[in-house]
């Protein structure tokens, strides 16, 4: 009996030591895990406005720029992200603005054609249509600008290393993870990103972060090695 009554202690006693080894590995996952969930959470759903390519030709006094958009419907900044829709947006410079004007191009073997509409307030002609032309080095156009017609080819400012926006985020995250965290909690991101490619002399990125309550952290980053050139809150 005491033979048998002591195998049956110490058989407890290591069961016992399994069982909190069992519970103390548990635990440290389980606080590994809520611990990470915001440095592991994508973002990328939460992007509501994505400009992730500029298109740029210049011909008879005209200039021409086309860029590749994704934006929510509707499109507000409010703080709360939407379904996307990839669009083609095309804006043209002229002499003079009371012209008919229309753009004809080409892309994938699909035909586009359409009129353009001038904006007074910026003082150009504007076209969009539904289409996905971010991965597009160039775009052969055809402008009808009144009497006149002017092959122009636009071409991508993109170049070999020019980071995407995947890129970006992933940047901007690590350099702001006080800002990220603080919007960030078991429900999700509280707020909508904004990243646009911009080109003046060379390609750089904006992005918009929007809290909910109308706030705007902005930064302007270098497109080929994703620092952060100027940040300001609004």
């Amino acid at each position: 009996m005491t033979i048998r009554f002591l195998y049956k202690t110490l058989f407890l006693q290591r069961l016992r030591k399994i069982f909190q080894q069992f519970c103390l590995v548990f635990f440290a996952l389980t606080v590994c895990l809520f611990a990470g969930c915001k440095s592991a959470m994508d973002y990328a759903p939460y992007v509501s406005e994505l400009r992730s390519n500029i298109f740029i030709a210049e011909a008879e006094g005209l200039t021409l720029r086309i860029y590749a958009v994704e934006k929510e419907i509707p499109y507000q900044a409010d703080g709360i992200p939407r379904e996307c829709t990839a669009r083609l947006e095309a804006y043209l410079h002229a002499p003079e603005g009371n012209k008919q004007c229309q753009i004809a191009f080409t892309f994938q073997e699909e035909h586009f054609h359409g009129e353009m509409s001038f904006d007074n307030v910026k003082a150009e002609y504007f076209y969009s249509c539904t289409l996905d032309v971010s991965t597009a080095t160039e775009l052969p156009c055809r402008i009808e600008y009144g009497e006149q017609t002017i092959e122009m080819t636009a071409r991508s400012v993109r170049g070999e290393n020019t980071l995407y926006s995947k890129d970006i985020l992933s940047v901007l995250k690590s350099e702001e993870h006080e800002l990220f965290t603080a919007m960030t909690d078991k429900y999700g991101f509280s707020g909508e990103i904004y990243i646009r490619l911009i080109y003046e002399d060379s390609p750089y990125y904006y992005v918009g972060i929007i809290e909910r309550n109308g706030m705007v952290h902005a930064f302007l980053i270098n497109a080929q090695t994703g620092k952060i050139l100027a940040k300001r809150t609004m």
